[in-house]
C-alpha cells in the first residue's frame, strides 16, 4: 500500500511534466520528451548560473585554508531554492490535498498517507536543491584536496541537506497555512508577497558581487558567524573535507530536526487534512444592496475577477506597479538624470521627449489585461451570453477595466518624466495624449486577438494567461509597434520634427483605435456571440 501511495504521490507532484494542462489530457512520448528536454535545459541554465558562483568561491577559500566555508555556503543557497520551489507544493499537498477526504474514508492508516505526502514535498525539494548542489560538488571535487571519505561525505551530503529543506517546507508551509485562514484578501495578499520577492530577488541579484567579494575578503568574520549561529553548516562543511564526527553530527540534527517536526505534523495531520482552510469565516450581515446599470455590474464583475486572481494580476498587471516605482525612481534621481540629459543630449531636447514618451508607451504594454479577458470566461462565458445585455457591452467591461487600471499609473509617470524633463508648453499637452491613446491601442488589440484567438477549454487558468497567442501578440506587439514608429522617424527624421512627427504617430493610433472600436461593435460583437 505504502508503494502505491508513494508512486500516486510522485505522479501527481510531476503531472506537469506528462499531463497536458490546457486539455488535461496526457501526453504522447514525443510530448514528454520534449518537456524532459526543456526542462533539463533550464535546470542546466540554472546550474551554470551557480557553477560560474561555486567557481568564484570555492578555489580562493580552499587555498586559505576555509573549504568548509564554501561547502557551508552552498549549502544555505540550496536549501534557500529548495525551500523556495518547495513550501507552496507542502501547502498544496498536506493541507489543501483535493483527495484528503477519498484517501481518509478508505482503509488506509493516516501514517502512510502523511508519508507519501511528505515524500512528494521532499522530492520537489530536492530536485530544487540539487540544482545547487550538483554544480557545487563538481567544483568542490575541481578545486579541493579531497579525501576518500570527504568524497563520500560530498556526495552524502545534499542527501542529508534535502532532510532539512523538507524540515523548514513543512514549518513554512504550516505557517502559510495558519496565516491565510485569517485573512479575507488572501489574493491580494499573494501578489504583495510575489512582488516583495521579487523586489529581493532583484535587490539580492544586484548585490550579489559585493556579497561574495565581502565573503573573499573577510572569510575569518563569516566563518565564525555561520559557526556560531548556524552550526550544522559549519558541520556540514567539515565532513566534506572528510571529518566523520562532524559528518555524524550533521546527519544527527537534521534527523533530529525532522523527527520533531513529523511527531508535530503525525498529531495534526487529521484535523489539518479534513478542516477547509481556504476562506476565511463570513457572519450573515444584513445590508441593502445598491442597484447599478448594467455597464457597472459588467465593470464590478470584471474588477472582482481581476482582483480574484493573483496569476491575472501579477503576469496581466504588473506593468501597473512597474509605472509606480518608475514614477518614484524619476523623482528621487531628477538631478541625475537631468545632468546626464545636459552632458549627453545637448541641443536633441525635442528627440529626448518623443523617445520618453516611447520609453511610457513602451512601459505601458507590459499591462495585457484585456489579453486573455474573454478567454478567462471558460466554460461560464455563457452565462455573459443569456445576460440581458449586448456582446458590446459585455466587451466594452473588459476595456473599461484595462483603462481604468492603466491610465492613472500611466499618467502619473508620465507627469514624472515632464517634471524631469521640463518640456515645452506644445510637448507637454501632447506626450499624456499620446500615451493614453497608446494604452486605448493596445487595450483593444488584446481583446480583438483574444476574440480571434480564444480558449475557452483551460483546465488551468494560468493557461491563457501565459500561454494565450493573443497575449503574446498584446505584449511584444506593443514593443514593435514602438520600435516600427521608432524605425518610421529614422526614415524621414530630415525631413520633419520629432514633435509633429509625434503628432502623425498620434493619429494614426486614434485611427486604429477607431478602426478597431467599430470592428468590436460589429464583427467582434458577432464572433462574441458565436462563442
Amino acid at each position: 500500500m505504502t508503494k502505491v501511495l508513494l508512486k500516486k504521490q510522485l505522479m501527481e507532484v510531476f503531472s506537469w511534466l506528462y499531463q497536458d494542462k490546457k486539455n488535461g489530457k496526457n501526453r504522447s512520448k514525443g510530448g514528454i520528451i520534449g518537456f524532459s528536454v526543456l526542462y533539463l535545459a533550464l535546470f542546466f541554465f540554472l546550474g551554470f548560473i551557480f557553477y560560474i558562483t561555486a567557481k568564484q568561491l570555492c578555489a580562493p577559500l580552499c587555498e586559505i585554508g576555509f573549504g568548509w566555508l564554501y561547502f557551508a555556503l552552498m549549502g544555505l543557497i540550496a536549501v534557500a531554492l529548495g525551500v523556495f520551489g518547495s513550501v507552496f507544493n507542502t501547502f498544496a499537498s498536506l493541507y489543501q490535498a483535493k483527495d484528503n477526504d477519498l484517501l481518509l474514508s478508505m482503509p488506509v492508516p493516516t501514517a502512510k498517507i502523511l508519508i507519501a505526502r511528505l515524500f512528494g514535498v521532499y522530492a520537489i525539494g530536492l530536485m530544487y536543491e540539487l540544482i545547487v548542489m550538483i554544480p557545487s560538488v563538481l567544483v568542490w571535487f575541481l578545486n579541493a584536496k579531497i579525501t576518500v571519505t570527504g568524497a563520500l561525505f560530498s556526495l552524502l551530503a545534499p542527501f542529508v541537506l534535502s532532510i532539512f529543506v523538507l524540515t523548514l517546507s513543512c514549518i513554512l508551509g504550516y505557517a502559510v497555512a495558519l496565516f491565510s485562514s485569517k485573512l479575507k484578501r488572501k489574493n491580494i495578499l499573494t501578489v504583495f508577497l510575489s512582488l516583495v520577492f521579487l523586489a529581493a530577488y532583484y535587490y539580492l541579484y544586484s548585490q550579489a558581487y559585493k556579497v561574495l567579494q565581502s565573503i573573499l575578503q573577510n572569510p575569518q568574520r563569516v566563518g565564525n558567524s555561520i559557526k556560531s549561529i548556524l552550526y550544522p553548516f559549519y558541520c556540514m562543511g567539515r565532513a566534506a573535507e572528510g571529518n566523520v564526527l562532524s559528518m555524524l553530527i550533521f546527519t544527527a540534527i537534521m534527523a533530529l530536526l525532522f523527527v520533531l517536526v513529523y511527531l508535530v505534523l503525525s498529531h495534526s495531520f487529521l484535523k489539518l487534512a479534513t478542516t477547509d482552510r481556504g476562506g476565511a469565516k463570513v457572519k450573515y450581515k444584513e445590508k441593502k444592496i445598491t442597484a447599478v446599470n448594467a455597464d457597472n455590474a459588467l465593470l464590478r464583475k470584471e474588477l472582482k475577477r481581476f482582483l480574484g486572481s493573483p496569476n491575472y494580476m501579477l503576469n496581466c498587471g504588473l506593468g501597473i506597479v512597474f509605472m509606480i516605482i518608475g514614477a518614484v525612481a524619476l523623482i528621487f534621481k531628477v538631478e541625475a538624470v537631468r545632468g546626464l540629459i545636459s552632458e549627453m543630449f545637448t541641443g536633441y531636447m525635442q528627440i529626448v521627449l518623443m523617445s520618453a514618451t516611447a520609453a511610457v508607451c513602451m512601459i505601458t504594454s507590459m499591462c495585457i489585461i484585456t489579453a486573455p479577458s474573454v478567454s478567462l470566461e471558460g466554460k461560464s462565458l455563457w452565462i455573459l451570453q443569456v445576460l440581458p445585455v449586448t456582446a458590446y457591452q459585455a466587451l466594452k467591461a473588459k476595456l473599461k477595466l484595462h483603462l481604468r487600471l492603466t491610465l492613472p499609473s500611466a499618467i502619473i509617470l508620465t507627469a514624472a518624466v515632464e517634471f524631469v524633463l521640463k518640456p515645452d508648453v506644445k510637448f507637454g499637452l501632447l506626450m499624456p495624449v499620446t500615451v493614453a491613446i497608446f494604452v486605448l491601442f493596445m487595450a483593444l488589440v488584446g481583446l480583438c486577438c483574444n476574440l480571434k484567438m480564444p480558449n475557452l477549454t483551460w483546465t488551468n487558468e494560468i493557461v491563457p494567461i501565459k500561454q494565450g497567442m493573443s497575449v503574446m501578440i498584446s505584449l511584444f506587439g506593443g514593443w514593435a509597434a514602438v520600435a516600427v514608429f521608432g524605425l518610421l522617424y529614422f526614415v524621414v527624421r530630415k525631413l520633419i520634427s520629432p514633435f509633429v512627427f509625434l503628432v502623425i504617430a498620434t493619429g494614426i493610433l486614434v485611427i486604429g483605435s477607431v478602426a478597431l472600436i467599430r470592428w468590436l461593435k460589429t464583427k467582434g460583437a458577432e464572433i462574441f456571440e458565436r462563442l
